[in-house]
């Protein structure tokens, strides 16, 4: 079965959930597709506005110097499978997959990119663009994504953030149909995250972006085999949250949680 990952550039978290799904399925990815990744929030402008407003000016320099340090060693590493990965190109070209780059997965061009790999199943790994129901239809097998959240509890942005904020014990993984409205197709697989209480933020989200990945490689496998158990996603019993706001990164400090 033939594989396309959708997903964004992001350097510090994304790569290694890539080598996982990379290393095992290599020969079956046709490419990887990546977005820019403030394009959630419409413009970078208004994605980093919200970033400053949930990590704090001090937050968003820790955060941009950890960026700008996997940037500069992804523009110096070798090509080489062993890792460590810097960014998804470097995880792509390390595994000999094509990599583009798409502004909007809603375009004419996308379109025209993605009709022609002609891959199976669509794999959405934290794209950051609603994938339209013409776009999905170009895959025989369908479209799945990876959500860090116990479907259909914490749908929406940011949910590692929630789980913490909300002081739960533990959190999910949930691969899922693409569907039309976000985190609300049929559900494929579900594995449990545990949270502890001296998680960080940075700690959670790369956990479960690991827990994600292996998830991923058994659902590809329940689907190529038609072993699939799905189960409903309903709406009634769906949370969803939005993307902090300064006073809810202010209420996640005062819990004693910390981003980093």
């Amino acid at each position: 079965m033939k594989l396309l990952i959708a997903t964004q550039d992001e350097p510090i978290y994304l790569p290694t959930a890539l080598e996982i799904v990379c290393r095992e399925r290599r020969e079956d990815l046709l490419g990887i597709v990546t977005s820019p990744p403030l394009s959630t929030h419409g413009s970078s402008w208004e994605g980093i506005r919200l970033h400053v407003g949930m990590f704090g000016l001090a937050g968003c320099f820790r955060l941009g110097m950890r960026m700008l340090d996997h940037r500069m060693r992804d523009a110096l590493s070798q090509r080489r499978a062993d890792g460590p990965f810097y960014s998804v190109a470097h995880v792509a070209r390390s595994f000999g997959i094509p990599c583009s780059e798409v502004r909007d997965l809603s375009s004419s061009e996308a379109f025209r990119l993605l009709s022609d790999l002609r891959a199976d199943l669509l794999i959405s790994m934290s794209c950051p663009q609603i994938i339209r129901k013409h776009v999905r239809d170009l895959f025989p097998k369908g479209a799945i994504n990876v959500h860090s959240a116990p479907l259909p509890r914490y749908r929406g942005l940011m949910p590692v953030f929630w789980v913490l904020a909300n002081q739960e014990s533990r959190t999910a993984v949930t691969v899922h149909e693409l569907a039309d409205r976000p985190d609300n197709g049929d559900i494929l697989a579900q594995r449990i995250v545990p949270v502890t209480a001296d998680d960080t933020w940075s700690d959670l989200v790369l956990r479960c972006k690991r827990a994600g990945a292996e998830l991923l490689l058994e659902t590809i496998q329940e689907i190529e085999r038609g072993t699939v158990n799905r189960r409903p996603n309903p709406d009634e019993e769906s949370t969803y949250f939005s993307f902090p706001m300064p006073d809810d990164a202010r209420r996640f400090r005062q819990l004693g949680r910390r981003f980093f």
